[in-house]
């Protein structure tokens, strides 16, 4: 397998997890296992095992004094605590094509974001994007009827504070490189989250739904948290090691693709057309600063 393969397939496993994850967090939901609870076991073994990795092959990850475990506290706290417990609600609210493909604004926070903090003039191409995704945001989130029923705003604005915290995720860091690397920020951010989250997570629920199903419960948490938030994040950052991050932006989108047909094929949703398009049109205006590149000839690898 060359260099090129490789990175093409670790870059497309992870949107391909992301759009599954719809379906361990729906069924857990059966059980009564709300949002916040899934995002406390989604940080805390994701924190867990990315202490365990670092501490054999990047100790220096692990330093940290009190400012910056603090900072990483308030880090972890929006950017993985609340963002997580917005995606469980997003797409246990509204239509999974809806929740992804407004939570698919992260690009346009990341632009905004770079604007405000670090006074980074937009690009034309980045400022028709912006102008792109909000027309697109307004189709889809309009009050429209999807299979029969109103679109919920409490599902709306929580896929839109996953975008949020997603684009944060990027930005915090960044703005602290200097001081404490990425890694660290990941790292005690997860484990902060696990125990803010922790005050609120109904364990005896999550128990009762154990000893009720344990086969199912534990298959299902342990999909959604191991596999598709500590192994898909993961992979997603070692694929811009083989190939050009431009490409990796781009095979993201698939996480719409999927999210998309999990929605349709197995819980029966359906979107108008006016969703449709905007849906599309968030997807294009989302990757047109990536797929400029392209255009003008630029290689990938």
């Amino acid at each position: 397998m060359s260099k090129t393969q490789k990175g093409v397939l670790l870059a497309t496993l992870s949107p391909v997890l992301w759009g599954l994850m719809t379906i361990p967090i729906r069924t857990l939901n059966e059980y009564g296992i709300t949002g916040q609870d899934l995002a406390f076991f989604r940080c805390a073994i994701s924190g867990c095992g990315l202490f365990i990795l670092n501490f054999f092959i990047n100790r220096k990850a692990l330093k940290i004094d009190l400012k910056g475990l603090l900072l990483c506290a308030m880090y972890g706290c929006f950017c993985y605590g609340i963002s997580f417990t917005a995606y469980a609600f997003a797409v246990s609210k509204i239509p999974v094509a809806v929740a992804v493909v407004l939570m698919f604004l992260c690009p346009v926070w990341v632009s905004i974001f770079n604007l405000i903090v670090f006074k980074e003039k937009l690009k034309p191409v980045n400022t028709i994007s912006i102008a792109i995704c909000l027309v697109g945001a307004i189709l889809v989130s309009n009050i429209l009827n999807v299979s029969g029923e109103s679109m919920s705003l409490f599902g709306i604005i929580c896929a839109l504070i996953n975008g949020l915290g997603a684009g944060l995720q990027l930005i915090i860091p960044r703005y602290f490189e200097k001081s404490y690397s990425k890694d660290t920020f990941v790292i005690y951010g997860f484990l902060s989250s696990a125990v803010m989250l922790s005050l609120f997570t109904k364990f005896g629920v999550v128990g009762e739904a154990v000893n009720a199903d344990p086969g199912r419960v534990l298959t299902n948490l342990f999909f959604l948290a191991a596999i598709c938030t500590l192994v898909a994040n993961y992979v997603f950052v070692k694929s811009a090691n083989y190939i050009d991050s431009t490409l990796v932006s781009i095979i993201s989108a698939l996480e719409v693709v999927v999210g998309s047909i999990v929605g349709v094929v197995l819980y029966q949703e359906t979107m108008s057309l006016p969703q449709t398009i905007g849906a599309v049109i968030i997807v294009f205006g989302a990757l047109l600063p990536n797929i400029m590149p392209l255009v003008k000839g630029k290689s990938l690898t």
